[in-house]
């Protein structure tokens, strides 16, 4: 039985007299650019399929390093993984090769197929140590490279090959064992189709809705733990989970024990090589319910009991009632026989015998009191049916808590909530979940069930640590950091940015400073849009209509690029913003008022 999981957000996190964004000018925002001068590593998606296109079109082609936040790095079309970086010496550094990737098949030549599968992806590097990269070059090829001290200038070595599913890294951490080795935990994203999914011998379908569904793609993660012995890395353990619907967030948590997501379908593990999944066994056919023993019926005064008791005479039938106990016996046989759950009048008792049918009835012992059963503990199976004048005497007390008009009471202090007065962007088209899959057992071990809750971001807040969420809660945007099993911790709130995103209808890319100081959004061309966190400045503001004094102020700050070329890439750390084009980099220094 998996655990339920709730969100609750700090209050003392929340400001409810947020005033807005102010918005400010472009004359605080230095810009250094850097032509490339090998062009943006691109490949041509070829699927007709909306998981594989949208995991294409929303790619960030900029990967940060969180041990060195002003250090970005892209993957040119030859292959070169090149890495730039920001200092208030040298600004923005021309771009650095620190090794080659195999792209050898070139992105033109494409896939004849247009299915969930086709195609290749695109190559991505994942930093989960200070002298640690990750890359996978999105053709089935993955490698471990030593990169030693990371702010100097030099090549990197491949400590790791290995052949792995055509994907992408959606997440990679390190764990020290105890008993001396290190653990590298890598999660592998890909698209696939469910007949591919079923024809697959390694894999075990459990979930019968997964097994059932007619959708035409399906997500799988790829988990593979490579350990190191202290000299070499082997791949120790595959695992993989499959599930349908988009993808939000996608994580191990903080022990690698367990594996986190945000979705809107369920997921579920379909494949482990230490431990083979089996297949369920069938579900056998429910036994039909027993008819009820007796049924009952009970007002103020009484309760009235009936049952069949076959073909008797009342010579056969004997009844028995104590002021706790009902027994019913028919030629020495017990029929019906217990503890009743509140005393009765047993002197009152009477009973008819109709044909086959028994009628008892019972006088309370205590008037007005409603019972929750007949008996209190009985083997006994029994029916309650409702009384109708009971039912609507209690109608009657709660009549006051319901309405049939709209707002029955326009001038009240606080008017009822109208969802009418919501907007089309303030509607999640899907609920969203919440699951915790458990490594070991393969089972669902945490489970939230969040409504309909839009997702907002994603981002990484420290780099010990698993990356945060970040959802909408009101028209706030709160962001959720993941630690233990089931604790996530409200550790920021971006004002009003819920209502804030829901209104970009052009936004591509969505990225947070590390140090919670700002969040930018990029559309697809030429805009960016930065909202920063309220801010302290040496004077007050008075608000002409209200007469409210502030003391501090949000600044929304909105960059237009000189360029109408696609953004392909977005990476955010502290004061500096950095851009990513087919021809330029551009990194933006943001300064604070």
């Amino acid at each position: 039985m998996s655990k339920t999981v709730t969100l609750k957000p700090n209050p003392k996190l929340l400001n409810a007299n947020f005033d807005g964004y102010k918005l400010s000018s472009e004359a605080n925002v230095t810009l250094y650019t850097q032509p490339l001068t090998e062009g943006v590593e691109k490949r041509k998606n070829s699927s007709n399929c909306y998981l594989r296109t949208r995991l294409e079109a929303l790619h960030n082609y900029f990967f940060g390093d969180p041990f060195h936040p002003l250090c970005v790095y892209y993957f040119s079309n030859r292959g070169h993984l090149v890495k730039c970086n920001y200092s208030e010496d040298s600004r923005l550094s021309v771009g650095e090769v620190v090794w080659q990737a195999d792209v050898s098949r070139s992105s033109e030549e494409g896939s004849e197929e247009d299915g969930a599968g086709s195609g290749q992806y695109h190559a991505s590097v994942h930093f989960p140590s200070h002298d640690l990269a990750v890359v996978n070059n999105g053709q089935g090829s993955l490698h471990i490279l030593e990169t030693q001290d990371r702010t100097l200038t030099h090549s990197w070595l491949v400590s790791f090959e290995s052949s792995t599913e055509e994907s992408v890294i959606v997440h990679t951490c390190l764990q020290a064992g105890s008993d001396h080795k290190r653990y590298l935990h890598c999660l592998l994203l890909s698209v696939t189709t469910p007949q591919d999914l079923m024809s697959n011998p390694q894999y075990v379908i459990v979930d019968e809705k997964l097994e059932k569904s007619k959708v035409s793609a399906v997500h799988l993660i790829h988990w593979l733990t490579i350990t190191y012995n202290g000299a070499t890395w082997e791949i120790s353990r595959t695992r993989t989970v499959a599930g349908k619907g988009i993808l939000e967030y996608c994580s191990l948590d903080e022990t690698a024990s367990g594996l986190i997501v945000l979705c809107h379908k369920n997921y579920s593990f379909i494949g482990d090589s230490l431990q083979p999944l089996k297949k369920p066994d069938p579900p056998t056919e429910k036994k039909k319910e027993e008819a009820p023993k007796f049924t009952y019926m009970q007002n103020n005064e009484d309760v009235t009991v009936w049952m069949n008791i076959g073909s008797t005479t009342k010579k056969d039938l004997k009844v028995q009632v104590t002021a706790q106990e009902l027994s019913v016996h028919v030629q020495d046989h017990h029929i019906l026989f217990g503890h009743l759950s509140n005393p009765v009048q047993a002197d009152l008792v009477t009973w008819i015998l109709n044909d086959d049918k028994l009628e008892l009835t019972l006088p309370k012992a205590s008037e007005g009191v409603v019972w929750q059963g007949l008996f209190d503990s009985s083997d006994m199976h029994g029916e309650e049916v409702l009384d109708p004048q009971m039912v609507e005497e209690v109608n009657q007390r709660l009549a006051h808590l319901t309405s049939d008009l709209w707002n029955p009471n326009p001038d009240a202090e606080k008017p009822p909530y109208n969802p009418g007065q919501l907007e089309a962007c303030d509607e999640a088209s899907e609920d969203l979940l919440m699951i915790r899959l458990d490594g070991s057992t393969h089972n669902i071990s945490n489970l939230g069930q969040l409504g309909p809750t839009q997702h907002l971001f994603n981002s990484r807040v420290d780099e010990t640590k698993v990356p945060a969420f970040c959802l909408r809660h009101d028209v706030d945007g709160i962001l959720w950091q993941p630690s233990g099993e089931d604790t996530f911790t409200h550790v920021a709130t971006y004002n009003a940015f819920g209502y804030v995103k829901a209104s970009k209808t052009m936004a591509k890319f969505t990225c947070a400073a590390p140090d919670i100081s700002y969040v930018a959004v990029a559309d697809v061309k030429s805009h960016i849009y930065v909202f920063f966190q309220p801010e302290a400045f040496g004077g007050e503001l008075r608000n002409r209509k209200s007469g409210k004094r502030m003391n501090t102020v949000a600044r929304q700050l909105v960059i237009s690029m000189k360029t109408h070329s696609e953004i392909l890439g977005l990476h955010t750390s502290p004061n500096v913003l950095f851009v990513l084009t087919d021809q330029t980099i551009y990194a933006y220094c943001l300064r604070s008022q």
